[in-house]
């Protein structure tokens, strides 16, 4: 449906985040509020509209996706329900039409799947996974599990301890694409008064359950669900070659109000390194871009550079139990 020079993004709302991100992005399109450039958008169209039995009352609520080119599928996807009932596995070759595997859920009791691959030099068809457990709980945890096949999941280890009363969830994996190195970033608090959203690093996945931690935000309002982007090319911002690394996260102003409009909500950071000193935008400041996505898109793009060098957006949107696609019509600016 789309041909190479356009580029497909799955934007989630009602919470709803992409949870991978393969290599380098270029950004393009918008203007944000710092002047950082985000993609102009057509309308959204609706992916995975069928739910599955198992699924019952809940609905898709997180999609990670990687190119594989197995089982006669380019692109396998892994969403988890938005209450924690299960994660389950679908499969496309266009970004656009996806086919839910016949035998989910691959997992029950698991959310937020990340998922990441070419992780292991020993073995290249290893697939690890971060996965929260326990979300239905006051003190979500977050486990690592591994996959040979991307439908049998293993669980290895706890990467992020449960604790009383503190949730840690929404994991994000993240390979430098600078340095080499693997990070987990994830959020932590008690969903009341208290938001964390922290990272660990180490040179191989399973090393980081014993990753030194770093708090990147801090704050009393609410923020989650962090994506970290590496943006090799910024417009406005050619004197930084290294590129610029983007904290995509979760906002929900309204969470103490009576809003009935209420909707959740993007706020990006920025800095220098995947745990350097994020801060929102400053006009005229490429490197610190604040970007404010409208209410009924969730999350921000996430572009990933194909082994042909062209590259693609993947993300979704879901909304009482469908996802939907947006796509840009332009390549890469600047």
């Amino acid at each position: 449906m789309f041909s190479h020079a356009h580029f497909c993004e799955v934007v989630f709302c009602t919470g709803l985040i992409a949870g991978l991100l393969l290599g380098q992005v270029t950004a393009a399109g918008q203007t944000g509020a710092a002047g950082s450039s985000y993609l102009a958008l057509t309308t959204p169209r609706r992916v995975l509209p069928d739910a599955q039995p198992w699924e019952v009352n809940e609905f898709p609520h997180t999609l990670s996706v990687l190119e594989l080119k197995r089982g006669g599928f380019r692109y396998w996807g892994w969403y988890g329900l938005n209450e924690g009932r299960g994660i389950g596995l679908t499969r496309s070759n266009d970004l656009v039409n996806w086919s839910k595997y016949a035998e989910n859920p691959l997992w029950t009791n698991a959310r937020w799947p990340s998922a990441i691959a070419h992780a292991d030099p020993r073995n290249k068809a290893t697939l690890y996974f971060a996965i929260t457990r326990d979300y239905d709980t006051p003190s979500s945890r977050i486990v690592l599990a591994s996959s040979q096949d991307g439908i049998h999941l293993k669980e290895e280890k706890e990467l992020v301890a449960g604790a009383p009363d503190q949730r840690n969830q929404n994991p994000n994996l993240f390979r430098d694409p600078r340095s080499g190195r693997f990070y987990l970033t994830f959020y932590r608090g008690n969903d009341h008064d208290h938001f964390e959203i922290i990272s660990r690093s180490a040179t191989t996945v399973p090393d980081l359950d014993k990753a030194a931690e770093k708090i990147l935000l801090q704050t009393n309002e609410t923020v989650a669900a962090p994506t970290l982007l590496y943006v090799k090319n910024v417009p406005g911002a050619k004197e930084k070659k290294t590129g610029v690394y983007f904290l995509a996260t979760e906002i929900y102003p309204h969470r103490y109000t009576d809003n009935p409009e209420g909707e959740w909500q993007v706020k990006v950071f920025a800095a220098d390194s995947p745990d350097g000193n994020f801060q929102p935008g400053q006009s005229g400041h490429a490197r610190t871009a604040r970007v404010l996505v409208p209410a009924h898109f969730q999350k921000p793009v996430l572009r990933i550079r194909l082994p042909s060098g062209q590259p693609r957006s993947l993300g979704a949107r879901g909304d009482r139990g469908f996802i939907t696609v947006a796509c840009s019509e332009s390549g890469p600016q600047g």
